[in-house]
């Protein structure tokens, strides 16, 4: 399998995981293919209307999608025609949240530094984080994998109004899109980090 990166190259350790045979940048959808595996990264805030919200004050982004938004949003796309696994990372993982029929909190607090995380099988790390939205992902299939070990934020709001959170997404799998979430930053991590580890680890039993 190779893996497809949207966009843009990265220093991220997958190309020294040893998981894929190959690593290439994609800009259009016709370069991925059934040995593809899609992989799109951080970056602004991506347009609302991919999640069928207004606009909030709080966010850093139109009502229409940008020129990023409209390219990662067609390769995604091409991606879920195709059955192909796709890997997002902090705004590639809000956009496969939204992709998956989800949608973002549109602002939240303290969750600019490392802080733990949780995983469903009990383990705790310490992972970075870079990223004033959230993933709301609890309306559609998923599986919850990690989150914040404690609460971070002191509020959550959509469009204008505050709800209610028991727990904050740090990785989500979308079983009908093969889709990876993970809101923290790996590239931002050394290889041999326990966070990274786990990712590897998740990677092998998704992909």
């Amino acid at each position: 399998m190779k893996l497809a990166s949207a966009l843009y190259d990265s220093h991220y350790p997958f190309k020294e995981m040893d998981m894929f045979d190959d690593y290439t940048v994609v800009n259009d959808p016709s370069e991925l293919d059934k040995d593809s595996c899609l992989v799109v990264w951080g970056g602004a805030d991506i347009s609302p209307s991919l999640y069928n919200r207004p606009v909030s004050p709080y966010t850093h982004a139109d009502d229409r999608p940008s020129w990023r938004d409209a390219a990662e949003w067609n390769l995604m796309q091409r991606a879920q025609e195709l059955n192909i696994p796709i890997i997002g990372i902090c705004r590639g993982a809000q956009m496969l949240c939204a992709l998956a029929g989800g949608f973002l909190i549109q602002d939240v607090t303290n969750h600019t530094s490392g802080h733990l995380v949780k995983t469903n099988k009990g383990d705790v790390f310490q992972v970075s984080s870079l990223h004033h939205q959230m993933l709301y992902p609890f309306d559609v299939p998923h599986e919850l994998v990690a989150w914040s070990k404690h609460q971070l934020s002191d509020h959550y709001i959509d469009v204008k109004e505050s709800i209610q959170m028991e727990i904050e997404p740090e990785f989500v799998y979308f079983p009908r899109d093969r889709g990876i979430a993970i809101q923290w930053h790996p590239e931002f991590m050394k290889v041999n980090t326990n966070a990274n580890a786990y990712v590897k680890q998740k990677l092998k039993d998704y992909l």
